[in-house]
C-alpha cells in the first residue's frame, strides 16, 4: 500500500478491514483495462454488519455517516486486495444507496461520508463524480450500500 495512503488511514486511526469474498455468483471486482469496478460494499467488519435497518428522520445521522464510512474503507479494500491502492489514478465514480423511509430526503448527506472518507484517504486522487440514492430495502438489511470505478495507473 502507498505510504501516503498508510498514513493517511493511520492518522485518522483507521484500517482496512478484510476484504471478504462474495456470498453470491458474482465478483467484488472487476477490471476491464484500466478501469477497476467495485461492487457494492456494506457496512461490514469481521463478517458482521455494524449498521442495519433503515433511516428516517428519528435516525442518528452520524449512524448513517459511520455507515457510508464503513463501506467506503470495505471498497478501498477490495481495490487493495485486487490491485492494490497504490495502482490507483482517480476515483472515477461513487453510487451510494441508503435504506431509507419514505419520508427521508437526506441521502446526500449520509453519502457524504463515503465521499469525505475517499478524498481524506486518497487525496487528490479521491475527487470524483457521484449518485446518492434512497431505497426501500438494501441486502441483509444493511443501512448504507456503496460501489465504486476507478481508473487504474498502468
Amino acid at each position: 500500500m502507498n505510504d501516503d495512503i498508510s498514513a493517511r488511514l493511520s492518522e485518522r486511526g483507521l484500517e482496512l478491514p478484510d476484504a471478504t469474498a462474495p456470498n453470491f455468483a458474482y465478483e467484488a471486482t472487476t477490471q476491464w483495462g484500466s478501469l477497476l469496478f467495485v461492487s457494492g460494499q456494506i457496512p461490514r467488519r469481521d463478517g458482521v454488519i455494524d449498521f442495519t435497518g433503515s433511516m428516517d428522520d428519528g435516525r442518528d445521522m452520524d449512524e448513517g455517516i459511520r455507515a457510508a464510512e464503513l463501506c467506503a474503507l470495505n471498497v478501498l479494500a477490495h481495490v487493495e486486495n485486487a490491485v492494490g491502492l497504490e495502482r490507483v489514478d482517480r476515483l472515477l465514480k461513487v453510487n451510494g444507496y441508503v435504506a431509507s423511509a419514505p419520508d427521508f430526503f437526506r441521502q446526500p448527506v449520509v453519502i457524504d461520508g463515503a465521499s469525505k472518507l475517499f478524498q481524506a484517504v486518497l487525496g487528490e486522487r479521491g475527487k470524483h463524480a457521484r449518485t446518492a440514492l434512497g431505497v426501500g430495502m438494501l441486502p441483509a438489511n444493511s443501512l448504507v450500500e456503496v460501489e465504486a470505478v476507478f481508473a487504474l495507473l498502468a
